[in-house]
């Protein structure tokens, strides 16, 4: 028997089986509760048919089973019962009120596709092939969904629900991104919903239901979240449970990987200095736009591109994963923004295939240079970029307008109808001399120390990870490093005063330009 025969077979009996259910039952919902059982298992089982003409002998012996079962179930349990009418907020007579509570918690617990059906029947009042109009499934679909629906209700009625830690204490998780493109991530994330769907399923593969317990969300506020996050790879689906696929880095850990790379940070700042002081004449010899400006800004421009370079140190070759918004990119969280957390870099390119490089000092509360400046502008960067080229083309208003906003942030001077940018300003070829440097300096002088600190931050990263998420924990230590072998000697040398965030007012400390 095929399913289209199958099913013409169930449609026939379905009036036959409900009149035999109303007649072993004494209510209506009792007896369609018992048909839907049966029609269920006479699906389930036609494979078990082996002739088409012994269809109804099969059923028959099907509906006494599942009778039997359904009788001694019914001596065992006493449960309150699903009826035609869901009581409203006015029936709060005691008697009624613990099953009213129990039955709207379970209701809220329902996955989609079953809770849209439950309550288009039962309080909207909509017959069977309204409901599979509307939601654009067969009608023996709606049954089987209504069917499921009240035992999954049944059974959670007469359970124990406990409400999980993040209920009462949730997670506040900080979105941390290193890759290629916009950070559509951190804005995607900032929703309280989705940071505490990644904590509860992180160490444990969890249900929707589940996960709603654990965050005492109920589900008809976590069915968008949690499709927007399976689309976007924060978490993956293995049937139905899903689990987080972005690394959460806890306090606790954090704090365990910075007590154990301490002792490399002093050593780090020492060789920067060494190497700034040593090459810093032939640094300046190179002859690029602003070689001429102070000490301190040189030091600064020359450590920038050294802790560019240190960040990008990629001596395992790491496969940099896609994200689900298509680029390639590390994305992960953190409990905790690290104090110590004191730079930002970016870069971004004009057209004509000039780059325009940040590498922000945001804890200085005196503003010089700052990648959201620029950041997104094609126009801003266009204009900026032909000032650094000396290509001074007729301005509109509205660039004057620009420029002007450039001169107050402290980017552009005017100096007799022209424009000069207070940044260095390198052709590709300097450029490429500067970064020679500091890769010949970090291969020579920094690289066993920075495989030893990754080493140790990853060892301390994989005792705090999920099995599942084991194949980032080296990426991600890596690029935890900025923190540890950036951000905190430079610290060191701020304190030391070899680094001064004394600006000088008419230079730009770390920002600069590289011409194609």
């Amino acid at each position: 028997m095929n399913e289209i025969e199958l099913h013409e077979k169930i449609t026939e009996v379905s009036k036959t089986i409900f009149s035999y259910c109303m007649a072993k039952t004494p209510t209506r919902e009792e007896a369609e509760d018992l048909s839907q059982d049966i029609l269920y298992e006479l699906i389930k089982s036609a494979g078990n048919i082996r002739d088409d003409n012994a269809f109804y002998a099969f059923m028959w012996g099907v509906a006494g089973n599942v009778y039997k079962q359904w009788y001694r179930k019914k001596l065992r349990n006493n449960t309150c019962e699903l009826t035609e009418d869901i009581a409203s907020e006015d029936d709060s007579s005691e008697d009624n009120f613990g099953d009213i509570y129990l039955l709207r918690r379970e209701l809220a617990l329902l996955s989609e596709k079953y809770r849209k059906a439950t309550i288009m029947y039962y309080i909207d009042r909509c017959s069977c092939s309204e409901i599979a109009s509307a939601l654009a499934i067969s009608e023996s679909m709606v049954k089987y969904l209504l069917f499921k629906s009240r035992k999954i209700l049944k059974e959670g009625m007469n359970m124990e629900r406990n409400l999980g830690e993040l209920s009462y204490n949730p997670k506040t998780l900080i979105p941390m991104y290193s890759g290629h493109g916009p950070n559509q991530f951190w804005e995607f994330m900032q929703s309280k919903i989705r940071q505490n769907v990644v904590s509860a399923c992180y160490n444990d593969a969890l249900t929707v239901q589940q996960i709603s317990l654990e965050t005492g969300i109920p589900l008809p506020y976590l069915d968008d979240e949690i499709k927007e996050l399976e689309d976007k790879q924060i978490i993956l689906r293995e049937g139905k449970h899903y689990k987080a696929n972005v690394i959460i880095i806890t306090s606790e850990c954090a704090d365990e990987i910075e007590r154990a790379v301490t002792k490399y940070h002093e050593k780090i700042a020492d060789k920067i200095e060494a190497f700034i002081k040593k090459m810093a004449s032939e640094y300046k010899n190179l002859g690029f736009i602003g070689s001429n400006f102070s000490e301190n800004t040189l030091r600064w421009q020359f450590a920038a591109i050294l802790f560019m370079a240190i960040c990008e140190v990629d001596y395992n070759e790491f496969k940099v994963p896609k994200t689900g918004w298509g680029e390639p990119a590390y994305l992960w969280c953190v409990e905790k923004l690290n104090e110590k957390f004191i730079f930002n870099y970016s870069r971004v390119d004009g057209k004509h295939g000039d780059s325009l490089y940040f590498f922000d000092y945001w804890k200085c509360g005196n503003g010089k240079g700052d990648h959201h400046d620029f950041y997104g502008n094609e126009r801003y960067i266009n204009i900026f970029c032909d000032i650094c080229r000396g290509d001074y083309t007729p301005l509109s208003e509205y660039d004057l307008e620009a420029i002007a906003e450039m001169i107050k942030k402290g980017y552009v001077i005017k100096e007799n109808e022209t424009y000069r940018a207070t940044v260095p300003i390198y052709t590709f070829d300097q450029y490429k001399a500067v970064v020679n440097m500091v890769q010949a300096f970090i291969s020579n002088e920094l690289i066993s120390i920075i495989q030893e600190l990754d080493h140790s931050a990853a060892k301390i990263l994989s005792s705090h990870t999920p099995k599942h998420l084991q194949a980032q924990v080296a990426g991600i230590a890596a690029m935890d490093r900025f923190v540890y072998a950036v951000c905190i000697p430079a610290t060191i040398l701020i304190e030391r005063q070899f680094l001064s965030i004394a600006w000088h007012p008419l230079e730009m400390p770390t920002t600069y330009v590289v011409l194609k």
